[in-house]
């Protein structure tokens, strides 16, 4: 019974953190009327990324959540909402930070809220469930806040750094995709970040026992994880594309083909886990 108890009141925080982080979300993004946009615009670029940064919420809130309880339901539920509203304000910060480390170039406030461009609200939705999984990273460390706070910031510039290193190299201009509507670029680009945001959360996690071998850990990841999507990414053209290229299919054709973008997006998630499981 105890734990039914705790189960409902934990439903109950994450419900009222969502709610908070809805707020949060208005005050991050001014101008923004999030009902409006859901229920009177029907803006489906919008609904996207505030699906996703309502799952980026959930997905923060496992690292108090899959900690040892304590048995007290009253402290229990205290720990879970005093970490999951940090989690808010980070996912928040976070999102704002992206705005210059990594969308510099086109607007995507613009692009989602006036041009309602679902390929915008899909990257955006990406960037969103990644800062998510950096956060849980962070938060399930065992060094303590400092160390948590140094390296989900050293975790953030690495991230941005792939995914700028990964546009340098796939041979298109990201803005110019964006304003075209290119779901399948979006697609692509959501996919790299949600993996590489795996990557860097099994970078950052686990036991702190030092400085210069958690940022080494860190480092090797995001190298190692970066060459290991490109290779899935060659592997894909040479074996599960033949005759064709990602390139061609998501950027070259008059219509951009949003299946070939999904799939790639899944392969980038899926090396990631391949590349956990095996370093």
């Amino acid at each position: 019974m105890t734990n039914v108890l705790e189960a409902i009141a934990f439903l109950a925080v994450c419900f009222v953190l969502c709610w908070i982080g809805k707020l949060l979300y208005g005050l991050f993004h001014p101008g923004t009327a999030v009902d409006r946009e859901v229920i009177a615009r029907d803006n489906v670029a919008f609904a996207i990324p505030l699906g996703a940064y309502y799952l980026g919420i959930v997905i923060a809130l496992g690292a108090p959540l899959s900690g040892q309880a304590r048995g007290d339901v009253v402290g229990d539920v205290a720990s879970l909402a005093s970490w999951g509203l940090l989690a808010v304000l980070l996912l928040n910060v976070a999102s704002a930070a992206n705005r210059f480390l990594l969308f510099r170039g086109f607007d995507l406030d613009r692009e989602i809220l006036q041009r309602n461009n679902v390929a915008a609200g899909i990257i955006l939705g990406g960037s969103h469930v990644a800062n998510a999984l950096l956060i849980l990273g962070a938060l399930a460390g065992e060094g303590g806040l400092i160390p948590a706070a140094v390296f989900w910031i050293y975790a953030q510039l690495l991230l941005a750094l792939a995914a700028r290193t990964f546009l340098a190299t796939v041979r298109y201009d990201l803005a110019a995709e964006i304003r075209r509507s290119n779901r399948a670029v979006g697609c692509s680009l959501a996919g790299l970040l949600i993996a590489m945001g795996n990557l860097l959360r099994m970078a950052i996690t686990g036991s702190f026992t030092g400085w210069s071998p958690a940022f080494t850990a860190a480092t090797s990841y995001a190298v190692a994880g970066l060459v290991l999507l490109f290779v899935a990414r060659s592997a894909a053209d040479w074996l599960l594309l033949p005759g064709v290229t990602i390139h061609q299919e998501v950027v070259e054709q008059e219509v951009p083909n949003v299946g070939v973008g999904y799939l790639e997006a899944l392969l980038y998630f899926g090396a990631s886990l391949l590349v956990g499981w095996s370093l």
